[in-house]
């Protein structure tokens, strides 16, 4: 059976190299969907679906936070499938 190529949350990676808290990116959105933002942020149980409305609050509150562009790429990742032909 052939694995499978995955996009993944990279949101606890981004917050951790910039020293910031999740709490913090909550207040910055300013959110009732709090426990998503703190689901999305806890390494190892993030969502495996991507709410797009969730993640535009995120990049609003990640950008709010920062006072920098945040990119998608920023807090989702794509790993291919390592046995998956690449051409």
């Amino acid at each position: 059976m052939q694995g499978m190529s995955i996009v993944r949350w990279r949101l606890a990676e981004y917050l951790e190299e910039r020293n910031f808290t999740t709490y913090a990116l909550v207040q910055a959105i300013g959110t009732t969907r709090m426990n998503t933002i703190y689901r999305i942020a806890r390494r190892g149980d993030e969502p495996t679906r991507v709410d797009l409305p969730t993640l535009a609050s995120v990049l609003d509150g990640l950008r709010k936070l920062t006072g920098q562009d945040v990119a998608i790429t920023d807090v989702l990742e794509y790993i291919p499938d390592p046995e998956s032909p690449t051409g």
